[in-house]
């Protein structure tokens, strides 16, 4: 008979009934031995819980590409998706193809819509549906604020991450003279200008959570000295992680009549990280940051949707190889030593074609 094990999901609901309920065995699937196993018929009840999300479209996506590309539920590891899912869901499915339904789909345009509201109309007092549905909110009460609001601000709570007291970042500035320890800060507010995160005049500490990715964050020239901080946390931090929102959320923990919902706000969440990541160029405009300000903002003020917490910095992926960033709210949470100071020997550059049909 066959088994599908631990590795072979990304959901939290997945991975404790396995936990609960399986034996260890070798997957059938992604071939780990000695792993705790379930037979793929008893994860059913949990893939349906999804299939509100998901409309038959003869233009659309295979089932495994829904399940493993888009909801993120299955792991890239399995070796035969469209057989795990046939056992799960049934041959029937593999016969047919799937989109999103159109609520999903709309708020995935809704973000551009955003984005160009706050850019080119009403930057300080959107009224944009986006905004009226998630963004604008008195309070953290329930009772207050709107359902989608309430699921998004739920949705954050399920990415927020720690980092204890003593955990170490790193700091990175290019300079011609040698700085010292106050002098690896933020920068005084009536100086600081606008960043992928900050508003003008709002100054973040932009830190990188190893020493590689915070020398290539500043995009040093060859032969140019970099000094680099250790930067290190003096209380427990409480981070929120867009490094991968659909993999780090359990979505088939929320309540059924939420899980589209929440799926719109993780969509959401995705693009707004993706935007993050990009590489900031020194072309760009700084209206184009105003969106993903916006939303950092909100995530600095907002607090927790118990109101039990409140959120210090976020994580995002580096445009740079693997590594991670991090946008920490304020610099008074951290201690920050004296920087060691380094000449950078070599500066590679990796280029791709562009498709401009």
């Amino acid at each position: 008979m066959a088994q599908c094990c631990l590795n072979c999901f990304t959901d939290r609901a997945i991975i404790e009934l396995i936990q609960r309920e399986g034996d260890i065995s070798r997957c059938s699937f992604c071939d780990s031995d000695e792993f705790l196993c379930i037979a793929p018929e008893k994860l059913t009840g949990l893939f349906e819980l999804v299939l509100g999300c998901i409309v038959e479209d003869i233009d659309g996506e295979e089932i495994q590409n829904v399940y493993v590309d888009e909801l993120k539920i299955v792991s890239e590891t399995v070796r035969r998706p469209n057989d795990l899912i046939s056992q799960i869901m049934g041959e029937e499915f593999n016969e047919k193809k799937f989109s999103f339904n159109a609520g999903i789909v709309e708020y995935q345009d809704a973000w551009n819509a955003f984005k160009n509201h706050l850019i080119k109309e009403n930057r300080f007092f959107p009224n944009n549906s986006l905004f009226g549905k998630i963004f604008i909110n008195e309070s953290n009460n329930e009772d207050t604020i709107t359902t989608e609001a309430a699921v998004f601000l739920r949705t954050i709570d399920a990415l927020s991450r720690p980092r204890d007291s003593g955990f170490i970042f790193h700091r990175a500035r290019v300079s011609d003279k040698a700085l010292r320890a106050h002098e690896m800060g933020s920068p005084p507010a009536a100086i600081a200008s606008a960043g992928r995160a900050n508003p003008v005049g709002i100054p973040y500490l932009y830190v990188a959570e190893d020493f590689d990715t915070c020398c290539q964050e500043v995009r040093p020239s060859n032969g140019a000295t970099i000094y680099v901080s250790e930067v290190i946390a003096a209380r427990d931090l409480t981070l929120v992680d867009l490094t991968a929102p659909k993999q780090k959320v359990a979505l088939l923990k929320f309540e059924e009549e939420e899980i589209e919902l929440t799926l719109k706000c993780l969509n959401l969440l995705q693009q707004f990280s993706e935007e993050l990541s990009k590489p900031v160029l020194p072309e760009k405009s700084q209206l184009d940051y105003i969106p993903t300000q916006f939303i950092c903002e909100y995530l600095r003020t907002i607090g927790s949707y118990q109101g039990t917490q409140s959120y210090d910095g976020i994580v995002f992926n580096s445009s740079y190889g693997s590594g991670q960033n991090v946008v920490l709210f304020s610099d008074d949470s951290v201690e920050i030593e004296a920087p060691t100071a380094h000449t950078v020997t070599s500066v590679s550059v990796e280029v791709e074609q562009l498709n401009l049909s």
